[in-house]
C-alpha cells in the first residue's frame, strides 16, 4: 500500500503533484513523498507540498527534476515504535532540528530496520490513538478464519496473540508448522512467529483489540429434520473475553451469526462480565469473514472489508485497524445489516448452485449433457450466466450458513436456502445410484469391483485440503460396504486426516491399477493433468469411468472397446450386457 509514496531523484515536481493527488483519491495521508534509493531500497530523503510550492516560487518550473529540493536529512522512525514512544519523541526530534513547530509533526515516516519504508501516518491519527498497528490484538480461535486473519495482521505490522485452547495446535504454530493446507501461509508463519505473531491458550491481560472468530456449527433440533447454529462455543469465549476487556478496548465479531445474535446475545455478556457499557466504555462491531478457502491470503488484502457497529465510534476503530489490511472499506449503518450482508453472500451462493444440480437431474432424464446446455445457454446471453453442476456443494461454510441465514427468520417453515441445501445434499445420493444403476445395467456384481474415489477435498479450484463436509465423503461413505475393495485419493488432503473420517487413501497409480470404477468428484489441476487413456489402460475390463466435473469431455468412446463413461446427466457406454 505505501510503495505510492516512493520516488526517486529523477521525479519532476509535476509527477510529485500527481501522486499527492492520487493519494487524496484515495483517502491515503498526503502532501508528502518518500525518496528512496533505487539499488538500495533505502529512504534518502522526502518532499512535501511546501518544499514544492516554494521551489515554484523560487523560480523551478514543473518539469525540472526534485534532485535539488527534496529534504536530504529527514526525520525518520523506526516502524517497531510504538505510538505512545513515537508521541514522545516528536517534539524532542522538533525541538533537535530547530524546527518552527515544537511539537506538531504533519507526516509520519517509519522505516523498517534496513531503512526501508514501512508506513506513513498522518500526526493526527497518530495521537487519536487510531494507528491500530500499534496496539496489541488478540485473535480468538484459531481455526481456518482465525489463522489466516492472524497471520496477515502480523505480516501488516500489527502485534498479535492468536489463543486457542487446543494445545496440538498452539505446539504446531510455535514450532513453524501449519495445520491448515492455504497458499503462502508456511512462509507468512515462519516470518512472523519470532516476531510479532505469539499463540497460546490463556488470553492475555493487556490486549487492546479482540477479535472473535471461534465457530459457530450446526446441530440437527431435536424432533425436527432441519438445522440451527450452536452458540455455545461464542458465548463461552465471550464470558472470557468479558472478563478481560477494560476502558477502551474494541471486540471485533467475524464469526458468521444469525442477524441480531452481536447485538442480542455477545454485547449482553461483554457487558455483564466486564461491568461496563458498550458504545461508552469498549466498543463492538461485526467486520464478516468472506475469503475463499485456497485464495484466503490473497483474499484478505483485495476483498473489501464490511463493518457494522454499535455505534459510529465502533466502525471507525474497525475501520482504522482493516484499512492497513485492505484498501476498501464498506461501512454499513448497523451491525445487523453486516450480519445480513455476510449471510447473503454465501446462502446465494449455495442457492445458485442448487439451481444448477436440480438442471442436471432434469437433463440426466433424457441422457442430455447439463455441462453443454448450460454452456450454450450462456454463450452470447449478458444476463444471468448460469454455473456448473457438481456432485455436491460441500465445505464449512456453504453447508452451514443457509441454515443460520434461515435461524434469523425465526419461523416453522421451510426457508428457501434450507430448500437449496436439500437439492445440493441429495446429489451425493444421485451420483452413488447413478454409478449403481450403471453396474446393474451391464451386469457386474458391484461387491467384486475395486471403487477408487478421487478428490477427497471438498473443493479443488482453488487448492485446499480441507475434507470438512466433503460431498466426496459422503459419496463414499454410500459405496462403503458395497464393494470389498474401496479406496480413495486427494492430492492435497492429509492422509491421517482422511483415515480419521474412515477412509482408505492410497497413491493415485496404486488406486487406479485394476481399478473397475474410478470417480472423480472435485476438479484439482492433479486430475485435470492425467490422461485418460493410460487410466483407461490401467483399469480392469469393462470400466466405469465417472467424471463429475466434465474434466476430460470425453466424446471417442469408438475408440474403446466396452467402457463406460458417465458426467452427471450424460452416460455413454458401449458395454453390451
Amino acid at each position: 500500500m505505501y510503495k505510492q509514496y516512493l520516488v526517486d531523484e529523477t521525479y519532476t515536481i509535476r509527477q510529485i503533484f500527481d501522486i499527492f493527488q492520487s493519494l487524496s483519491e484515495k483517502k491515503m495521508p498526503t502532501g508528502i513523498a518518500v525518496v528512496h534509493d533505487t539499488k538500495s531500497k533505502k529512504v534518502i530523503g522526502t518532499i512535501t507540498e511546501g518544499d514544492l510550492r516554494r521551489s515554484l516560487i523560487s523560480g523551478y518550473k514543473l518539469n525540472d527534476k526534485i534532485n535539488n529540493i527534496y529534504q536530504k536529512n529527514p526525520i525518520l522512525f523506526n516502524a517497531k515504535t510504538s505510538y505512545l514512544e513515537l508521541i514522545e519523541k516528536i517534539p524532542a526530534e522538533l525541538i533537535s532540528r530547530k524546527r518552527k513547530s515544537k511539537k506538531f509533526l504533519s507526516k509520519i515516516v517509519l522505516i523498517d530496520e534496513k531503512g526501508r519504508l514501512e508506513k506513513v501516518l498522518s500526526y493526527h491519527d497518530l495521537w487519536e490513538q487510531k494507528v491500530a498497528s500499534h496496539r496489541h490484538i488478540v485473535v480468538l480461535g484459531l481455526g481456518y478464519v482465525g489463522i489466516t486473519l492472524a497471520l496477515v495482521m502480523a505480516d501488516k505490522g500489527f502485534y498479535i496473540t492468536g489463543v486457542d485452547n487446543d494445545s496440538l495446535k498452539i505446539s504446531d504454530l510455535k514450532s513453524g508448522n501449519s495445520y491448515v493446507k492455504e497458499k503462502g501461509i508456511e512462509f507468512l508463519l515462519k516470518k512472523c512467529i519470532d516476531s510479532n505473531f505469539n499463540p497460546q491458550k490463556s488470553i492475555p491481560a493487556d490486549g487492546d483489540v479482540f477479535i472473535i472468530s471461534v465457530g459457530t456449527p450446526i446441530k440437527e433440533n431435536t424432533n425436527s429434520d432441519n438445522f440451527s447454529p450452536d452458540l455455545s462455543y461464542l458465548e463461552q469465549i465471550s464470558i472470557d473475553v468479558g472478563k478481560k476487556i477494560s476502558v477502551g478496548n474494541l471486540v471485533i465479531l467475524r464469526s458468521t451469526v444469525p442477524i441480531g445474535v452481536t447485538r442480542n446475545f455477545v454485547m449482553p455478556i461483554l457487558e455483564k462480565y466486564s461491568g461496563l457499557k458498550c458504545g461508552v466504555d469498549f466498543y463492538l462491531s461485526f467486520a464478516p469473514e468472506r475469503t475463499a478457502e485456497g485464495k484466503a491470503i490473497q483474499e484478505l488484502t483485495e476483498l473489501p472489508q464490511i463493518i457494522g457497529g454499535i455505534n459510529d465510534e465502533s466502525v471507525e476503530a474497525t475501520a482504522a485497524i482493516f484499512r492497513d489490511i485492505t484498501n476498501t472499506i464498506v461501512r454499513v449503518k448497523s451491525i445487523e445489516a453486516a450480519e445480513m450482508a455476510k449471510l447473503i453472500n454465501n446462502s446465494f451462493r449455495d442457492l445458485i448452485f442448487s439451481y444448477s444440480n436440480y438442471t442436471a437431474k432434469i437433463a440426466s432424464k433424457y441422457n442430455l449433457d447439463i455441462y453443454e446446455v448450460i454452456s450454450s445457454a450462456n454463450q452470447g446471453y449478458p444476463r444471468d450466466m448460469v454455473p456448473y453442476p457438481s456432485p455436491g456443494v460441500g465445505g464449512p461454510c456453504l453447508t452451514k450458513d443457509p441454515f443460520i441465514f434461515s435461524e434469523s427468520i425465526s419461523n416453522n417453515s421451510k426457508t428457501l436456502f434450507e430448500y437449496g441445501r436439500e437439492i445440493n445434499d441429495s446429489m451425493h445420493e444421485f451420483v452413488y445410484r447413478k454409478v449403481t444403476d450403471e453396474t446393474k445395467r451391464v451386469g457386474l456384481e458391484i461387491k467384486n469391483l475395486k471403487i477408487f474415489v478421487c478428490g477427497m477435498a471438498f473443493k479443488g479450484k482453488p487448492e485446499t485440503g480441507d475434507i470438512r463436509n466433503s460431498s466426496a465423503v459422503s459419496v463414499y461413505n454410500l459405496f462403503k460396504g458395497d464393494s470389498s475393495e474401496l479406496c480413495c485419493h486427494d492430492p492435497v488432503a492429509s492422509k491421517n486426516e482422511m483415515i480419521s473420517l474412515g477412509l482408505n487413501p492410497v497413491e493415485f497409480e496404486k488406486g487406479i491399477q485394476n481399478c473397475d470404477i474410478v470417480m472423480f468428484l472435485n476438479n484439482h489441476i492433479f486430475y485435470e493433468k492425467i490422461d485418460l487413456n493410460i487410466i483407461i489402460n490401467k483399469m480392469n475390463n469393462h470400466p466405469i469411468i465417472f467424471d463429475g466435473w466434465n474434466i476430460f469431455k470425453f466424446d471417442n468412446i469408438e475408440n474403446y472397446n466396452s467402457i463406460t463413461y458417465m458426467n452427471l446427466s450424460k452416460t455413454i457406454s458401449n458395454i453390451i450386457n
